[in-house]
C-alpha cells in the first residue's frame, strides 16, 4: 500500500479514513509520515493506537490528547486502527470531527469505511488505495437486503464453502461484508421497525465474533441470511 499519490503534506486535510489491512496500512502511514519528515519515534506529537473495538472511552481519550499543546508549529498526528466501532462511539468521535484544533490530523485505518454513520464519513476524506487488489468484489450488502434467503445462501456460498487454505480470507471477506450490512439495517430502524433492532444486534455479534480466532463464518452469515428481513424498495 503506497498512500503517497493520496495524500499530500501541503493540502493535509484534518481527518482521514483509510481502507485496508492493518499491518499494510500502518507501514504506509509510517513511511507516509516519514516522507514529510515527521518522525514517528521519540516524537511527543505522533501517536499511534491500535484497537480491536474504539469504544466511546476511547473517543472522550482522544478528544482530550488532541486539546493538549504540542510543539511549538508542530503538526499532531492520530494514527487510529480498530476492527469495530459502535454508533455511540462515533457520535463521540464525532465531537472531535466536528471542533478539530489547529495543526491536527486524524488517520483512522479501518477494514472498510462501510462501518462508519454518514455523519461521521461527511467530516473524513475516505481513501480506498489498492482496494481492488486486497478483497474481491463482495455481494453488495443493499442486494442481500432485498434478496430471497435462497438468493442470499448463494452470495454467501464463496465465504461459507471456502477450502482450508482459503479460510482466512474468507474470514476477512465477511468482517468487511457484515461491517458493509449494519448501516444499511441502521438506516431502516425506526419506531415501526421494532425488528430491525433485533437483527442489528446480531449483526453486532457477528462482527464481534468474526473478529475472533475461529468464528463459525457459516454459521453466523447463514443465520444473518435467515433472519433479516427482506427489504423492499
Amino acid at each position: 500500500m503506497d498512500l503517497r499519490p493520496h495524500i499530500a503534506l501541503p493540502s493535509l486535510s484534518h481527518a482521514y479514513v483509510i481502507e485496508g489491512a492493518r499491518a499494510s496500512g500502518l507501514s504506509a502511514l509510517r513511511d507516509l509520515m516519514e516522507s514529510f519528515g515527521i518522525a514517528i519515534k521519540a516524537n511527543p506529537d505522533y501517536h499511534e493506537y491500535e484497537y480491536e473495538t474504539f469504544s466511546i472511552d476511547h473517543a472522550r481519550e482522544l478528544r482530550r490528547e488532541q486539546g493538549m499543546h504540542g510543539s511549538d508549529g508542530q503538526k499532531k498526528i492520530f494514527v487510529v486502527a480498530f476492527n469495530a466501532i459502535g454508533h455511540e462511539s462515533q457520535n463521540a468521535l464525532l465531537k472531535t470531527l466536528e471542533e478539530p484544533t489547529d495543526n491536527t490530523h486524524f488517520f483512522f485505518l479501518v477494514r472498510s469505511g462501510a462501518m462508519l454513520l454518514p455523519t461521521v464519513r461527511s467530516r473524513v476524506q475516505l481513501i480506498s488505495p489498492n482496494a481492488d487488489a486486497e478483497i474481491p468484489t463482495l455481494p453488495l450488502a443493499g442486494e442481500f437486503l432485498r434478496s430471497s434467503i435462497s438468493s442470499r445462501m448463494k452470495m454467501i456460498e464463496p465465504m461459507t464453502k471456502a477450502k482450508t487454505d482459503d479460510k482466512p480470507r474468507a474470514k476477512e471477506e465477511a468482517r468487511v461484508f457484515v461491517e458493509a450490512l449494519e448501516p444499511l439495517v441502521y438506516q431502516r430502524l425506526t419506531s415501526d421497525t421494532p425488528h430491525f433492532a433485533l437483527v442489528l444486534q446480531d449483526i453486532l455479534t457477528a462482527k464481534r465474533e468474526l473478529a475472533g480466532r475461529s468464528p463459525s463464518v457459516k454459521l453466523l452469515l447463514e443465520h444473518l441470511a435467515l433472519t433479516v428481513p427482506i427489504a423492499t424498495l
